[in-house]
């Protein structure tokens, strides 16, 4: 017996005729991710938890708005970032703080012990700068950097041209690396893939 796997689009439209089991389909399928998205946009585990909570409800209630002019995955990360956005709006003045970068901290356990150390410094600088920098940038620089979403679902996601997503994420970069450096008070490697 063959099991077809719908695609997101297509939970979305089952979603939109108030289908529970595909929308429960699509929250188990990406809501891990939406989750870490959150966190590190909102700040706050209980914020980021609540701001995912009401994104879900959003996504629930305005699965008949979804158009399909993005993927289905740009169009929940979306709703996220505008929950989170809204979260902030209401606590704003509070300081922001996030979850570690744990891609950014960890090395394979066959390097040296300095080696570590100083990735783990280099983790808590990355996280310290992202925390600082401003909404726009941080946000750009984890849907592309740490969320993996193409240019086009990031662009989506952010509502901006594909082009002047490129350009945020360019000075979001550059940004970042001067932060992080200014942190650590000398300069970085960079490293490319």
């Amino acid at each position: 017996m063959r099991v077809e796997i719908a695609s997101d689009e297509e939970l979305v439209r089952r979603s939109a005729a108030r289908d529970r089991s595909a929308f429960e389909a699509l929250v188990t399928r990406h809501g891990g991710a939406l989750l870490r998205f959150a966190a590190r946009t909102c700040g706050s585990g209980s914020d980021a938890a609540d701001a995912l909570q009401e994104a879900l409800l959003d996504a629930w209630r305005g699965a008949a708005t979804f158009r399909g002019d993005a993927s289905a995955r740009t169009w929940l990360y979306q709703i996220v970032l505008h929950a989170c956005r809204r979260s902030a709006r209401r606590r704003s003045g509070e300081p922001a703080s996030h979850d570690p970068l744990e891609e950014a901290a960890s090395l394979p356990a066959e390097d040296a012990p300095e080696e570590r150390v100083g990735a783990r410094q280099v983790g808590a600088a990355i996280e310290r700068a992202l925390a600082g920098m401003p909404a726009d940038f941080r946000e750009v620089l984890l849907l592309r950097d740490v969320e993996g979403l193409s240019g086009e679902e990031a662009a989506a996601a952010l509502d901006l041209e594909v082009g002047a997503m490129k350009s945020r994420l360019h000075r979001a970069r550059l940004e970042l690396k001067a932060r992080v450096e200014a942190l650590l008070g000398h300069p970085v490697q960079e490293v490319i893939p």
